[in-house]
């Protein structure tokens, strides 16, 4: 049993669980993760193309992956592996790769669900990027 200051993540069984395990657990002590995590109930299907579409399911203080149910999400977003990782690095701004079609959200209209998203996500990749000791997100820095 997790205390209320702990988050559990779920071990990963395929190839985007595992990436975004090691993204969600790079912040799991943080104190303002906790507190984004904790209680938020919510499905986002993750869907990073050439990939497939993952539900990852946070529930009380836990982390789940899904596969296989991913419908009826709160949130559906679909990205290409170039933007999501140009977004990381601080090279596209999220807002403008929405316009553009590179990032594609269904419930756009659940702000509160999309805000969270995105401080969930989005901050913690930014923040992998910027840490000098774990470049997981790390791309051609000539790319333009």
């Amino acid at each position: 049993m997790h205390t209320e200051n702990e988050i559990s993540i779920e071990e990963p069984e395929d190839l985007i669980s595992i990436s975004l395990y090691n993204m969600l657990n790079y912040r799991k002590n943080d104190k303002q993760f906790i507190n984004l995590i904790r209680n938020w109930n919510k499905k986002i299907v993750l869907h990073i193309i050439p990939f497939y579409p993952l539900a990852i399911i946070f529930q009380g203080n836990e982390i789940k992956f899904d596969r296989e149910h991913v419908k009826n999400a709160n949130l559906h977003v679909q990205i290409d592996l170039n933007t999501m990782l140009k977004i990381a690095s601080g090279k596209l701004n999220p807002v403008k790769a929405l316009l553009k079609g590179k990032l594609k959200i269904k419930g756009i209209y659940k702000i509160k669900t999309l805000l969270k998203f995105m401080k969930i996500f989005l901050d913690t990749m930014k923040r992998m990027a910027a840490d000098p000791t774990q470049n997981y997100y790390e791309i051609d820095k000539f790319i333009k």
